[in-house]
């Protein structure tokens, strides 16, 4: 199993942390679909291929892990772009 792994620091406040995440995960729903759930302030996103992600808005920083398995590894390279895309615009550049 492939991993990408973002962690890029903010200086958002609780709300506008949170948002940028569900936008994030909004994303990715509405290329690749699958489902998102809230687990306290941590979402976890799961698509029918098994590949998952799972955001943690925090103070000063926001971290998100995606679990590429076999069927979207070759997927990777677009979804870390895409992320990087939407953590730019809502957060700046790292």
């Amino acid at each position: 199993m492939s991993k990408i792994h973002i962690c890029r620091e903010h200086q958002l406040d609780h709300e506008q942390c949170h948002a940028v995440a569900e936008d994030l995960l909004g994303q990715l729903v509405d290329t690749y679909g699958g489902t998102v759930k809230s687990d306290g302030e941590t979402m976890r996103y799961r698509h029918a291929t098994g590949m998952t992600a799972v955001v943690e808005p925090q103070e000063g920083q926001l971290d998100i892990t995606v679990k590429l398995n076999l069927m979207t590894r070759s997927f990777g390279p677009q979804i870390e772009k895409q992320i990087k895309r939407a953590l730019d615009k809502h957060i700046g550049e790292d």
